[in-house]
């Protein structure tokens, strides 16, 4: 909350806490700050949630997942459809690719 500038008085709500002495006494959170406080967590959540997409765009935690769908499409155009499938052989009989589980 610091880095984004939220007032003293909102952070020690939110906290949980009073603030002491005469701040404490006519300092007052507004809507304004309410709202500012919003967006300044949402969009510290949309940019964490943009950073896991990055690592994994699949989660097997189903509300995780759901909520990483739309960054799965935002990726999906990226990445390249044909790299999974260079360089590799059909390993069988004649497969001269090294297998060092063999």
């Amino acid at each position: 909350m610091d880095e984004d500038g939220i007032p003293e008085v909102l952070k020690t709500e939110r906290m949980g806490d009073e603030v002491p002495g005469m701040h404490g006494v006519y300092g007052h959170v507004s809507p304004a700050m309410r709202a500012d406080l919003t967006d300044a967590l949402q969009a510290r959540w949309e940019e964490l949630l943009s950073q896991r997409a990055q690592l994994n765009p699949r989660s097997i935690v189903p509300v995780l997942d759901k909520l990483l769908a739309n960054h799965r499409k935002a990726t999906a155009d990226t990445t390249s459809r044909l790299a999974p499938r260079i360089g590799h052989k059909k390993a069988g009989r004649g497969s001269t690719d090294h297998d060092p589980a063999r």
